[in-house]
């Protein structure tokens, strides 16, 4: 195998990468081979090992890419847009996640065509998989932390409201079992009860 320069290894990364998003997108994990990942871009297949651990790990960054492009418009359409106001925030967070696990070709894998579970049989990526749970927390709980401050939420600490409204779009992984029909429902009948019970009402 040979050697690639530091600019030559960034643009090979960057490529398969790139051809990883494409390929993820149409076939999913289990069918996208490491020969497809690799073809035209000039490196032998076993040079793909030298780049990722495994193609699991190649989705789970591409993955981790995806949602850090799209966390400014996340947070921009929910918490940021309703600074002051908790029940609102939480709906247009949660509402603008299933519309993008309905719409971006590499979250409905995971979330609605089971390619989660294909991850999870992977040792090797199941503290990647935790860190992006810890992650997702830690980007809205500020906020929750905010709101208890200002003495807008119910009396519970705010890393567990936080940790609950994550849990809520978790959901999204039994869409098969529960079924389109009534998916959209059951979501939305979780969102609003969700909402209505982390503010704080006054007597």
């Amino acid at each position: 195998m040979r050697s690639f320069t530091d600019e030559e290894r960034e643009i090979i990364r960057r490529k398969i990468i790139d051809r990883g998003k494409d390929c993820f997108a149409i076939y999913g994990i289990k069918k996208t081979s490491i020969e497809d990942l690799t073809k035209d871009l000039g490196i032998a297949k076993s040079s793909f090992y030298s780049f990722f651990n495994s193609k699991e790990d190649l989705f789970l960054q591409i993955f981790k890419e995806e949602r850090e492009a799209l966390k400014d418009s996340l947070l921009e359409n929910s918490f940021l847009k309703y600074r002051t106001e908790p029940d609102k925030a939480v709906r247009a967070y949660l509402h603008y996640l299933l519309n993008i696990v309905n719409n971006h070709p590499i979250w409905k894998k995971i979330f609605i065509e089971k390619e989660y579970v294909e991850l999870t049989i992977f040792l090797s990526s199941e503290e990647k998989i935790r860190n992006i749970h810890r992650e997702n927390v830690a980007m809205i709980l500020p906020f929750f932390e905010e709101w208890a401050d200002a003495g807008l939420l119910i009396n519970k600490n705010a890393r567990i409201l936080a940790e609950t409204t994550c849990a809520v779009f978790s959901l999204t992984r039994f869409r098969n079992e529960i079924g389109d029909e009534d998916f959209p429902e059951i979501m939305d009948f979780f969102i609003d009860l969700l909402a209505k019970s982390i503010v704080k009402r006054n007597v």
